[in-house]
């Protein structure tokens, strides 16, 4: 009687100490793992990698890192809806923030055990290098870095990366069906054949394309703006100057019809 109640209170001991030592790794992550970096982390898998899933029809593996349940940010993401850029509101409760950068700090601080479980441990963050963020979704203020990185770049610094991208692969392509091996090759193509200090930087095709139409669509935004900006100064500089000549015309008619009446 006795030795069954100590296994029971052994057992739930070893329960309490694993549940314990979840939610420790758990915050463990969350303090050490970038939100905004995570967010381009996942852009650059919605846009580049989840095709390739849905082009070749294979489901995301369970054991796959990329697969969505294990994002540890995936229901802090879903708890957001952005009315404008200086408008976010939580799903949750209503409150509404003009930052996104102040919404995240009210997740964390009020709805942290509804954002957050023990079984969503991937840090997208971690895999920027990898997803090439840096390239894919270029920050301004980080440009004199990149440019550096590259010019300073070394083979020997992707060893560790292509190490990564083959347990990627791996995990996220482990069938040997014509449809698993083709989206191997794919995000063999995509992910590790960039791996190199000549092609890191180098943009893909659909990425040149787009960026090259945003510069045009901003060109010619920039340039219908000056042309309406210019337009506008130039008709109310000459409605002024019509105005002052008639003005300097009326002047002497005026004069000349008080002569007159005199």
């Amino acid at each position: 009687m006795v030795s069954a109640a100590l296994s029971k209170a052994y057992i739930v001991s070893a329960l309490l100490f694993v549940f314990i030592l979840m939610i420790t790794a758990n915050a463990n992550i969350l303090g050490h793992c970038s939100i905004s970096q995570s967010r381009v982390a996942r852009s650059v898998l919605h846009e580049v990698i989840f095709p390739l899933f849905d082009y070749t029809d294979v489901v995301i593996a369970d054991q796959c890192p990329f697969n969505p349940k294990y994002d540890i940010y995936a229901v802090h993401e879903q708890m957001k809806n952005k009315i404008s850029d200086y408008d976010w509101e939580c799903q949750m409760c209503g409150k509404r923030f003009y930052t996104e950068k102040s919404f995240d700090s009210h997740i964390g601080n009020r709805h942290k055990i509804n954002a957050y479980s023990q079984s969503r441990t991937i840090c997208l963050a971690s895999y920027c290098p990898l997803l090439r963020c840096s390239v894919l979704k270029p920050d301004f203020a980080y440009g004199n870095q990149m440019f550096w990185d590259e010019a300073l770049c070394e083979t020997g610094s992707f060893s560790d990366i292509s190490k990564q991208c083959e347990d990627i692969l791996n995990k996220c392509a482990p069938g040997n069906d014509s449809s698993h091996i083709q989206l191997h090759q794919l995000l063999q193509n995509t992910l590790c054949d960039p791996l190199s200090c000549d092609r890191y930087w180098v943009l893909p095709d659909s990425h040149v394309k787009t960026s090259t139409l945003q510069k045009f669509l901003t060109a010619f935004i920039l340039t219908v703006g000056l042309f309406t900006y210019y337009s506008v100064i130039f008709m109310r500089l000459s409605l002024s100057f019509c105005r002052l000549r008639v003005s300097s015309l009326s002047i002497p008619h005026r004069r000349r019809t008080i002569a007159r009446s005199d």
